[in-house]
């Protein structure tokens, strides 16, 4: 009888052993096997098992690429490779894994729902105390959530500093027995005495210091979930996630871009004048003051003000005024809060600059979407009036 197998001489003890033919891979010499050999090393003990079942394995790392296999709920299979990053298909986002099934079959596999470990013993006991275990309440407990939006600024490269920083996010404590809510409208902390299983990777915590009902959390997948709680008479559901990236380094970052801007006016003047609206002078650090403003108090300033705050840069130009307009700044006078602003197009020329206001109202998402049909402009003279 003829069988798909290879017989192998091992090096060291020169027993013959029987490997099927699907577990060989062949190289047509020395050297390739050993540059072969050296990228697979990462992957040696490197295994996974399915989260759910159906999840596939496809001819290419592509989601529409065709499907080879379906992978049962825990079955496992040797990882062989991993992408160079991770790639985004809808609202998850992992790696690409290059794996091979027990019954020969080779593919990519998406690794949102492939946990993957490392064993030097029997990979098949490693699963079984995998699935023993609670992974879906191990990741709600040991992961810092963080809100979905930050994904999204970070895609999109627009990072609104009143949201994102270290400080929000839904944290549990297993040690104290705490969770805490931030965000930028409200932060509060509970005492839980226990999380209840009420469902498929449903989760409760529960306590006196919650209320009835609890603080709900629906775990969509180890590193996404959905969040359900009482704001006084409210019931109000957020979307958090798994945010790996290093959040103090990217707000260094939006803090240096919104730096750079204001640079464009200090390398041009750190005085700007006009006859009806005074002066405008730039001080250390982000800091402003606004003297001799006029009317402007009560046509376009949000509360009475003494004059002195911070600029900011903290908006977008949408594509249709990109061409007309150098970008947006805001002003932030100390009796305004963090989240408001009375801000302006700007335009420099070789003289000095001109302001276009803009309403609150013309702002969505941190883009300038619509001028005023009869804007107030103002025009600023280098070096003052």
């Amino acid at each position: 009888q003829i069988q798909n197998t290879y017989l192998i001489r091992l090096e060291r003890t020169k027993e013959l052993v029987e490997v099927p033919t699907w577990r060989i891979r062949l190289f047509p010499d020395r050297v390739s096997a050993v540059q072969g050999a050296e990228e697979y090393a990462p992957y040696l003990n490197m295994y996974a098992y399915s989260e759910r079942d159906g999840l596939p394995i496809r001819k290419e790392a592509d989601q529409e690429a065709r499907r080879v296999y379906k992978l049962a709920e825990g079955q496992l299979v040797k990882v062989l490779a991993r992408g160079e990053k991770e790639v985004q298909i809808s609202n998850f986002e992992d790696f690409w894994y290059l794996v091979l099934t027990e019954d020969g079959y080779q593919g990519y596999c998406f690794g949102y729902y492939l946990p993957v470990f490392s064993t030097p013993g029997d990979p098949k006991a490693e699963v079984e105390a995998l699935m023993a275990r609670d992974p879906m309440l191990e990741a709600l407990q040991e992961t810092t959530w963080r809100p979905e939006y930050f994904r999204e600024m970070v895609n999109k490269g627009r990072i609104n500093l009143t949201s994102f920083g270290p400080q929000f996010g839904f944290f549990v404590d297993t040690e104290t027995k705490q969770v805490r809510l931030v965000t930028s409208r409200r932060r509060q902390s509970y005492r839980y005495e226990r999380i209840e299983n009420v469902g498929a990777n449903r989760y409760v915590f529960e306590g006196p210091d919650i209320g009835v009902g609890g603080i709900r959390v629906n775990m969509q997948s180890r590193k996404r979930i959905v969040l359900t709680y009482s704001w006084g008479d409210q019931l109000l559901s957020s979307i958090y996630i798994d945010f790996p990236e290093e959040i103090e380094e990217i707000v260094t970052e939006e803090r240096e871009r919104r730096e750079r801007l204001l640079d464009t006016f200090r390398s041009r003047s750190r005085v700007f004048g006009s006859t009806a609206y005074g002066n405008i002078y730039l001080e250390e650090g982000m800091r402003f003051r606004w003297e001799n403003y006029g009317r402007l108090g009560e046509q376009i300033f949000l509360k009475r003000v003494r004059g002195s705050g911070d600029v900011d840069f903290a908006y977008y130009l949408s594509d249709s005024l990109a061409a007309s307009f150098d970008g947006v700044i805001t002003f932030r006078f100390d009796e305004y809060s963090s989240d408001e602003g009375t801000s302006f197009l700007f335009t420099f020329d070789s003289a000095g600059v001109r302001f276009e206001y803009i309403r609150p109202q013309g702002i969505a998402d941190l883009e300038v979407v619509r001028r005023d049909s009869s804007p107030l402009v103002i025009y600023f003279s280098f070096g003052g009036s």
